[in-house]
């Protein structure tokens, strides 16, 4: 592979990350604006009504969406690099049709049996969350084709910008629908459900951007011969079931774990002695609180799985060995650099990040601290999950992540039932539980990965190097927040030991050569950002 080459491909790669990780950014914050003010509003048994709906949606969601945009974005890139334009026209005719089928079914099911759903979980009263969310199914599965359609042809800024769309829509709609029921004098059960039905709006304003988007957009081959073989339709819609199966089979195992935590903790509370509405209390603190702060992390590394997809597709059909393993090193390893500080970081300082973002709720930040930093412990491997799917469902091995996210809820389901029923550890055993699965899933995962490549870099080349970076920036914070206590004692001394944490980290990195001068050259702005480092001696 030409050197110019392993240029271009690497900073296409990087700049497809950048973009989403900017706006997974932007969306997390937005985010937090909702949930917080949410949480005041809602407080926490309403939460829990909320989170429940949310999370029974999420399965349908995943079921509905999370195998056919892979399959999509995969052979897209294949078609793309035959340059094969008119078969990628047919696959999105081929692949919006049957999402569009999918979240109709999904839509009927929550709305229609929204009542039995909410009783199956052990929360009746979250019913009217559910059917206020139903409609999300449909329109999630017609935005999903689209954006599957951008990532094929590696375009990630509509995915982007939809997914901001998204967050500004539920923080204006959720938080005024919210307010709007509360004044009319609604319970706590319909104003999350007016919560709720802001949610579906947004997704309606996300879903009428992409619409517009693809209107306006096409493919622009350069003056190379095109082929104008067209698959069948008979033949494009096995190929998208054949990857796209297996794939949703092992993103809804994952989602799965979430249900599963939702069902343990409210039933096995009650097995305890604890009241429904006390359990349903407990359940949201914890997911709204710890879990959302929890996800943080791991949601930006999907910034790095879907550009991911496409790219290494692209090598497998050129054959080309030396760029596949440097895209599953790059994508490794920025998933290392962003995940093992946030972990710490968060297992660290969980209670002072919670009095933070949640001032107004001291008493739940009491017990929801401890969970919150033993969640921190996750944050690498759930992020590691992420990535490695996605090199697996690359190569279209997609079979094997069903196989280790099988045998990690099976650790999940026995740890959390016989956990959480023990009074002394009760919810503890939520992430417990989890930190055991995600352990034996990324193992698992890693092992098929060098099984397919046959040579990985070496586990110090993409973790060590990171990870004595994350613990050097956290202990210096530490250090840093025991000083600014004893002068003044202040929720707001969280943030400069984040700023000071975040820029030693930085420091750190570059002096351990974790990020090397050629990585730095393939970011955007490269060239820049290596002059001004040259200058100040960090390169």
């Amino acid at each position: 592979m030409k050197k110019t080459d392993s240029k271009n491909y690497g900073r296409q790669f990087l700049s497809g990350v950048a973009i989403l990780a900017v706006s997974t950014f932007i969306v997390k914050i937005i985010g937090l604006f909702y949930k917080i003010p949410m949480m005041a509003y809602l407080g926490a048994e309403g939460m829990g009504y909320f989170n429940s709906a949310y999370d029974i949606y999420s399965l349908f969601f995943v079921i509905a969406t999370a195998g056919i945009p892979v399959a999509i974005s995969i052979l897209i890139s294949e078609s793309k690099t035959q340059r094969r334009f008119n078969n990628i026209k047919r696959i999105y005719k081929i692949s919006l049709a049957l999402l569009s089928a999918l979240g109709l079914v999904g839509t009927l099911i929550l709305s229609v049996l929204h009542k039995q759903i909410a009783q199956i979980i052990n929360n009746d009263s979250a019913m009217y969350c559910i059917l206020a969310i139903s409609p999300t199914a449909l329109l999630i599965c017609i935005s999903s084709a689209i954006r599957g359609y951008f990532q094929g042809n590696q375009i990630m800024m509509p995915t982007a910008a939809s997914q901001v769309i998204e967050a500004l829509g539920k923080l204006l709609f959720g938080l005024g629908f919210a307010i709007l029921a509360i004044d009319e004098g609604k319970n706590v059960a319909q104003v999350a459900a007016y919560a709720v039905l802001g949610l579906t709006l947004s997704e309606a304003l996300c879903l009428l951007y992409l619409f517009l988007y693809k209107m306006l957009y096409t493919v622009k081959p350069d003056n190379a011969p095109a082929s104008f073989t067209v698959d069948s339709k008979g033949a494009i819609f096995k190929k998208l079931l054949n990857i796209a199966v297996p794939i949703t089979l092992s993103s809804t195992l994952l989602s799965l774990t979430k249900i599963i935590d939702m069902t343990m903790i409210l039933g096995r509370l009650n097995a305890i002695g604890y009241t429904q509405e006390q359990a349903n209390a407990i359940y949201g603190s914890y997911s709204t609180m710890a879990v959302s702060i929890y996800n943080l992390p791991a949601t930006l590394i999907s910034a790095i799985a879907l550009p991911l997809v496409p790219m290494l597709t692209s090598a497998v059909q050129e054959n080309n060995a030396e760029k596949e393993r440097a895209v599953i090193s790059s994508s490794l390893k920025l998933t290392a650099l962003i995940a093992f500080p946030a972990g710490l970081g968060i297992s660290v300082f969980s209670k002072q990040i919670l009095e933070l973002l949640f001032s107004s709720q001291s008493s739940e930040i009491s017990y929801t601290a401890p969970l919150l930093s033993l969640l921190g412990l996750s944050v690498f491997l759930s992020s590691m999950i992420t990535v490695t799917n996605a090199v697996l469902q690359a190569y279209k091995d997609v079979k094997k992540p069903i196989i280790s996210m099988l045998v990690g809820i099976a650790v999940k389901i026995v740890l959390a039932f016989a956990l959480i029923g023990i009074p002394k550890i009760n919810i503890y055993g939520a992430p417990i539980s989890t930190f055991f699965s995600t352990v034996l899933i990324v193992a698992m995962n890693l092992f098929y990965i060098t099984k397919k490549v046959g040579r990985i870099p070496s586990v110090w080349a993409m973790f060590g190097k990171p990870f004595i970076s994350s613990m050097i920036a956290i202990s210096a914070g530490v250090g840093l927040y025991i000083l600014l206590n004893d002068f003044n004692s202040s929720r707001i001394n969280i943030l400069i030991v984040i700023f000071a944490a975040a820029l030693i980290y930085l420091i750190a990195i570059l002096k351990l050569r974790a990020i090397d001068k050629k990585e730095i050259l393939l970011l955007p702005k490269g060239d820049i950002i290596l002059k001004v480092l040259t200058k100040i001696h960090l390169a």
